[in-house]
């Protein structure tokens, strides 16, 4: 039941905003002057727009005066509905307004996205090599949606096709030492350089120190820092 009132409100509020009549004369004056306002106000290199027009239908906008003045108020463009809106006021030689329509349009952006150029699957790693940057038009509300930063150290946690813009939910961050790991320690000492194989208490990336366990060693329980994948010195 509250789906169905869900869907006819949604239903609703679509007729309401295409409530007007293509050829009413007073939009067919106003639509130029929409258009004009739009070119000049709109970043067409950033966004990709189609106008709806009048939220309601148009019956005493600019009375008998087709050329009375038309101002628009400011286009804000921010938010995460694609769907804009902006009121336009027609005032006479006196500058009384005689009325004003709320405007819609339908905003796109245009967004630059990282693609695979080869398929990877779920658990692979990432390679610099395999990604490549495409433009697309995505809505106001797929910000935050695409991944955007560096690909070091990057596995899919998905199967990734070819061709696909990334997504953040798509890869993970793969840390270099994974709790568990049996690792390649040195000793860090320039002049005597040890070797040792340990086992990792912790996780971690280059430079976090983490605990290690290492059989060879007088002094078993012992601490790292990373400098590798799988590797560490004696901290």
């Amino acid at each position: 039941m509250r789906l169905f009132f869900s869907l006819i409100l949604l239903i609703s509020f679509s007729l309401e905003v295409l409530a007007f009549e293509s050829a009413n004369p007073y939009w067919l004056n106003l639509k130029p002057k929409v258009e004009s306002f739009l070119s000049k106000n709109v970043n067409t290199n950033v966004y990709k727009y189609e106008l709806v027009g009048p939220t309601a239908e148009m019956t005493t906008f600019l009375g008998n005066r087709p050329d009375a003045k038309i101002k628009f108020e400011k286009l804000y463009l921010g938010g995460s509905s694609p769907r804009k809106t902006f009121l336009a006021t027609a005032y006479d030689d006196a500058g009384k307004k005689i009325d004003s329509v709320t405007i819609a349009i339908d905003v796109r952006t245009s967004k630059k996205v990282y693609m695979l150029r080869n398929r990877v699957a779920r658990g692979g790693e990432i390679n610099a090599g395999n990604v490549y940057q495409s433009t697309i038009q995505s809505s106001p509300m797929d910000n935050g949606v695409y991944y955007d930063g560096n690909f070091v150290q990057k596995v899919a946690s998905v199967d990734i096709p070819a061709g696909v813009p990334i997504r953040v939910n798509m890869i993970r961050h793969e840390q270099l030492v994974h709790s568990g790991d049996i690792i390649k320690v040195t000793s860090g000492n320039k002049t005597i350089e040890l070797k040792f194989i340990c086992k990792a208490l912790g996780s971690g990336d280059i430079g976090d120190v983490i605990s290690l366990i290492c059989s060879d060693m007088e002094k078993r329980n012992t601490r790292g820092k990373i400098t590798a994948k799988g590797e560490a010195t004696l901290f």
